[in-house]
């Protein structure tokens, strides 16, 4: 059963000049292919609510089955915001989703109308609710470099030099991983401050209070059967025109930083790789995003897990939030 313990452990203190809004929102998180949408469309409608994407592929503009974009039909059963509001590439930061989200959620406070916080990006969910990272800017030259240093030494060597600068984000980043290999390594490069010291400094803002009081619910069938999840949604994809779509972008040009499955799709379409070996691939690649979109989550606090939207009491995470909504 829902109550107030349930709720962000903040929600009770004195939140001081970072809360944003009175109202409360409904957040439904989990990774890729676990029946966020759904979930959401039905509290929204319970809610008389509209629903604010949280998900860094559907901001960007284009390829709607690839990035798994609600669908029309969705749309018109609830107003959906932040879905496709950003040009197709590059991709979007965190702070532009930020700024798109606090006038989306203002707009929505003005008409008194509940928000629905859907997606499985767990930073944007983390920089709404708590702040942006103040970190340096992002320096394109500089990450060019690194890039191509990456591509003749590897991204695991540029990982060991991030073991000897600041071991404790080594510790947490995978020798893979090149997206935050290459910011920790940014913001020292720039700073002259390792990523854990600004992470340090940070830690003192946050503990001022969250910016938005949220319930928070998640969905993960866990990775076996959101495995066949996602190999039953790449079928649906592919039926739907999946390689139709993305033959029509690339004849726009091509995409930086592309979305998960593009280059797969690509590569059908060129005939270096067969029908079936790319599902097979877009299947493998999903499940791994997946699992990486599960461990963030999992460090996320007050989050109430389930293992599918059947599971979620709906009629008493509406009663828990008129509760709450009714003694603010």
């Amino acid at each position: 059963m829902l109550d107030r313990s349930d709720i962000h452990p903040l929600a009770g203190q004195a939140l001081g000049s970072r809360l944003q809004s009175d109202a409360w929102l409904v957040v439904v998180v989990g990774p890729t292919a676990s029946g966020k949408t759904e979930l959401a469309l039905r509290i929204a409608e319970a809610l008389g609510g509209e629903i604010v994407g949280c998900d860094a592929l559907q901001i960007r503009a284009g390829l709607p089955i690839l990035t798994a974009k609600p669908t029309a039909d969705e749309q018109a059963r609830v107003p959906h915001h932040l879905i496709g509001a950003l040009p197709a590439s590059p991709a979007a930061s965190a702070a532009q989703y930020v700024a798109l989200a606090d006038a989306a959620l203002a707009a929505l406070s003005r008409r008194s109308c509940p928000a629905v916080l859907c997606g499985g990006t767990g930073l944007y969910l983390r920089a709404l609710c708590e702040g942006l990272f103040p970190g340096p800017a992002a320096d394109p030259a500089l990450r060019a470099s690194l890039r191509a240093e990456a591509a003749v030494h590897g991204w695991p060597t540029l990982h060991a030099r991030l073991s000897q600068i600041d071991p404790q984000a080594a510790s947490r980043i995978h020798p893979t991983d090149p997206v935050r290999i290459e910011r920790a390594l940014e913001i020292h490069a720039q700073s002259g401050k390792t990523q854990s010291q600004w992470f340090a400094e940070h830690a003192a803002e946050r503990a001022r209070g969250p910016r938005y009081r949220t319930l928070r619910i998640a969905l993960d069938p866990g990775p076996e059967p959101g495995r066949a999840r996602i190999a039953a949604r790449t079928e649906q994809m592919f039926a739907r025109g999946l390689l139709d779509e993305v033959a029509a972008q690339r004849a726009h040009g091509p995409l930086c930083d592309a979305p998960l499955g593009y280059d797969i799709a690509c590569q059908i379409l060129d005939g270096s790789l067969s029908l079936d070996a790319g599902k097979a691939q877009l299947v493998q690649q999903t499940a791994q995003y997946a699992r990486r979109q599960r461990t963030w989550l999992r460090k996320e606090p007050d989050l109430r897990w389930y293992r599918s939207a059947d599971e979620v009491p709906v009629a008493t995470l509406l009663a828990t939030l008129r509760d709450i909504n009714q003694s603010i």
